[in-house]
């Protein structure tokens, strides 16, 4: 199966296709429940594992650890977990995030005060007025805590960084025409509004050398179901300014949603990839419920993508690679994209107490006190 074969991206040789996107279920990175439930993923066969959504300012601000000493101890203990997931075959990367989405009206939280790209663009819930829009001297401090954190997650042991630029958070802010109405050079014509994006990717390249791979998670698609021409544009851009690999999901966050509930057909956003991928020429991720194997080794065997994201499926049954792989499929515990409980916590929806993170498997966050079942 070409699901299994391996594949090389600048200096990380993985296993296979199957990659474990970043889904935020809030349970950290350094602590035991955290570093059981990766674990247990890789050795379950996934090739390529992401952690979840990292603000900057957590491997970027002293500040925020006491001082320079408390970030370095925080990156060194980063190792626990991927020194754990190493041993187990698989690699790890740590997604970057900076905040701002759309349209739950968070800004960019500076001095007290909310900022976007651009002013006017919506009402800043803690103020009640319209955000001011972000300074030069801000969005170049943003683009350097990115650069910083993104070494920073390379001195932790992991194997590539992700730069979340989909999903209205402020990467794809900057190059949308209705969110981006700057007059500057981070606005205007579409060259201005991939500045942004462009700027950060060719900083974070500086600081974390030649060899380190870089990938970027970009919105494609908006709220009208289509592929945005501009995002074919600005794909082609982040190649060049360095981006290794593109993992390709949705622009916006509104009616379309991110993770398709089960109404939606097997491999939903794959299209997006495909249109991506006839662009560039380095590899590329599809997203959106990739759940069993027949899926995902046609969007592999026709060339629509060269990795699959295979997300709920494996919180479901972490050993869903090993059982393909195997042959099987009959063992596979099947996930049916509820959605219910294991977005919860990223939704900040109240479960009932006691209630697990996956309706079919009760061991997810407790893989570290629940034996594995033989």
């Amino acid at each position: 199966m070409r699901l299994f074969q391996p594949i090389a991206i600048r200096s990380m040789e993985l296993r296979n296709r199957i990659v474990y996107p970043a889904i935020q279920m809030n349970m950290g990175l350094t602590n035991r429940r955290a570093r059981a439930f990766y674990t247990e993923r890789a050795k379950g066969g996934t090739g390529l594992l992401l952690t979840a959504n990292t603000a900057i300012d957590n491997l970027a601000c002293e500040e925020l650890w006491g001082g320079a000493e408390g970030l370095a101890s925080f990156v060194e203990r980063l190792r626990l977990l991927t020194n754990q997931v190493h041993e187990a075959g698989a690699r790890i990367g740590l997604q970057l995030w900076q905040g701002n989405r759309f349209p739950q009206g968070r800004g960019v939280q500076i001095a007290g005060q909310e900022a976007d790209p651009s002013s006017g663009d919506r009402v800043a819930p803690s103020a009640g007025e319209n955000m001011r829009e972000l300074t030069i001297p801000e969005v170049e401090s943003i683009i350097y805590r990115f650069a910083k954190a993104s070494r920073n997650v390379r001195d932790g042991g992991f194997d590539c960084v992700e730069i979340h630029g989909a999903h209205s958070y402020l990467p794809c802010q900057f190059t949308s025409p209705e969110h981006n109405q700057r007059t500057d050079k981070y606005g205007g014509d579409l060259a201005g509004r991939m500045k942004f994006g462009i700027d950060l990717v060719t900083a974070i390249r500086t600081w974390v050398g030649p060899d380190f791979p870089i990938f970027f998670r970009l919105g494609a698609l908006e709220d009208n179901g289509s592929v945005h021409p501009d995002s074919i544009k600005y794909a082609q851009q982040l190649e060049k300014a360095g981006v290794d690999c593109l993992d390709v999901s949705t622009a916006g966050w509104g009616r379309i949603p991110v993770a398709p509930p089960k109404r939606y057909r097997m491999g939903t956003w794959v299209f997006l990839a495909k249109a991506i991928k006839k662009k560039v020429n380095i590899p590329v991720i599809a997203v959106g419920r990739i759940n069993t194997p027949e899926v995902a080794e046609e969007v592999l065997s026709k060339g629509q993508a060269d990795m699959v994201a295979i997300g709920r499926q494996l919180i479901a049954d972490p050993f869903w690679p090993r059982k393909v792989l195997e042959g099987r499929d009959n063992e596979i515990v099947a996930c049916d994209s509820c959605n219910i409980y294991c977005y919860s916590p990223a939704f900040e929806r109240r479960l009932p107490e006691g209630a697990p993170l996956c309706k079919f498997n009760e061991r997810v966050g407790r893989e570290w006190e629940i034996p594995a079942p033989e």
